[in-house]
């Protein structure tokens, strides 16, 4: 198609192609109308050929339109370019989920938040009663500052009934649809769930859980394994996080969550909460750790704990013991020597000799020595006199 001479309804000019798949083609555009730049989603030529086809995109068209969601792409308009229905959608900058995961393996924090977002879209549009039936990481939208936005609610519901094994149009996005819906059963509400958990797998893994060629193969193949477990391709990812996921992705529709809401609580729960099982075991290895460090352990005895005796408290061993002793006696001796001034002449002097007990009787008997290892003090000795007589002196 050339663009440059291609108007839709005399109204949205096409500039350039900015993605295509299974359904159609999406369109940069110009809105000759309002000056304002938007998307638009044609149809495949050849499921616009199918019976029915035309009236469910116009009915979906009008319903999406009525979702005012922060996390739902805008749709402003709808018509028909040479028997070819069209979506006019706003026009976001960013890239899709799917040129994400492209790269690699998403951050959790990351996966987490997209992933709440694209349940509060499908919260939204399940209130309204519309099933998106196509949820996928192409159909996730990112805008400049990396909100998440689904769309593609127009193009999906306008599938529905169509034989998935000749048309082709649900080939590329077999590995997102629910077991149930594989079989042929009709959409639910629980298998857009199943979709979201498949997303967040392979956001979180970088891979599909299930790959096949075909739809039939590919229901043979969920029916004959589970999944590689989440957690052991990501080992460190939150427990939490990847139980969200992989209930998600239950066989059963009545093992999924029930609601878009209340899987998007699941996911926003704290992140490595751990269960009371869990915290039982934490709170025991505390306690047994405190313990540990109580013991004392072999070899020297411990230094005292602190905090035992008052601060500045110190016992006496028996060296200082002796040493004291030593120093009192010596000063006994020195006052003893002292106080009577100089001795008299007329006496003898060994009465100016002080006995022994008058020296020991006041000292030994308040402090008992005797385990004292070390050698006795000396016993004092009657001390010199402190001046010699000379011949003056006896003669006065």
């Amino acid at each position: 198609m050339d663009s440059t001479s291609t108007t839709l309804g005399e109204r949205y000019q096409l500039v350039r192609i900015v993605g295509r798949g299974g359904m159609g083609e999406v369109w940069a555009a110009r809105d000759l109308r309002l000056g304002r730049d938007v998307a638009v989603k044609r149809l495949s030529a050849h499921l616009a050929s199918e019976p029915g086809v035309r009236e469910r995109f116009d009915a979906e068209a009008r319903a999406a339109a009525g979702l005012n969601h922060p996390n739902v792409v805008g749709v402003f308009d709808s018509g028909e370019h040479d028997g070819i229905p069209f979506l006019v959608m706003e026009l976001l900058p960013g890239r899709t989920l799917a040129d994400e995961v492209a790269e690699g393996p998403l951050d959790p924090a990351r996966a987490r938040r997209i992933g709440v977002q694209v349940l509060a879209a499908l919260a939204a549009s399940h209130a309204a009663g519309i099933l998106h039936r196509d949820i996928k990481p192409g159909n996730v939208l990112l805008a400049a500052d990396g909100v998440a936005k689904v769309g593609d609610f127009g193009i999906a519901k306008s599938t529905e009934g169509l034989d998935l094994t000749t048309t082709g149009t649900i080939v590329g996005t077999a590995a997102y649809l629910a077991p149930e819906r594989l079989a042929g059963q009709a959409a639910t509400a629980q298998a857009d769930l199943y979709a979201v958990g498949v997303l967040l797998y392979e956001a979180l893994s970088g891979r599909k859980p299930f790959a096949a060629d075909t739809p039939m193969g590919l229901l043979r193949a969920v029916e004959a394994q589970q999944p590689v477990p989440l957690g052991e391709i990501r080992p460190d990812l939150d427990p939490g996080l990847v139980a969200s996921v992989e209930r998600a992705m239950a066989a059963d529709p009545s093992r999924r969550f029930a609601t878009a809401a209340a899987m998007a609580a699941a996911l926003q729960a704290t992140p490595g909460a751990a269960p009371a099982a869990g915290m039982a075991a934490a709170a025991t290895t505390g306690v047994l750790s405190s313990t540990r460090v109580l013991r004392p352990p072999p070899g020297p005895a411990p230094a005292p704990i602190r905090g035992a005796a008052p601060a500045g408290a110190r016992r006496i061993g028996p060296t200082a013991v002796a040493a004291i002793l030593l120093v009192v006696a010596m000063v006994v001796v020195i006052l003893l020597a002292t106080r009577g001034g100089t001795p008299d002449p007329a006496s003898p002097p060994a009465t100016t000799t002080p006995t022994t007990p008058t020296t020991r009787v006041p000292v030994t008997a308040p402090v008992t020595v005797a385990p004292v290892t070390l050698a006795p003090a000396p016993r004092p000795t009657a001390p010199p006199p402190t001046k010699k007589p000379g011949k003056d002196d006896r003669g006065r």
